[in-house]
């Protein structure tokens, strides 16, 4: 299974199969970058209180990002999706 940001949270969310999560957790002990990035998500995580965009940013559509961590868009609208992100 390849390691990537929906995979990473579906991870987290412990929304994989055993053998895939034993599979991402492997790879995740391997890399020190996703680590770290582990850390910081499961920090953030705990926050109680978060603040907010500027919204002058560019934002995506939540619905897209919905549809995108559900893995239910197109190759094509996730491509996209991960070069604006």
């Amino acid at each position: 299974m390849k390691l990537t940001l929906r995979t990473l949270l579906a991870y987290l969310d412990d929304r994989l199969s055993p053998v895939d999560a034993r599979e991402i957790g492997q790879k995740i002990a391997r890399s020190p970058f996703t680590t770290e990035l582990v850390d910081r998500i499961r920090e953030v995580k705990r926050r109680r209180r978060l603040s907010t965009l500027d919204r002058s940013q560019q934002m995506i559509d939540s619905n897209l990002v919905a549809e995108y961590l559900d893995d239910q868009l197109t190759p094509e609208l996730v491509a996209r999706i991960e070069r604006e992100v």
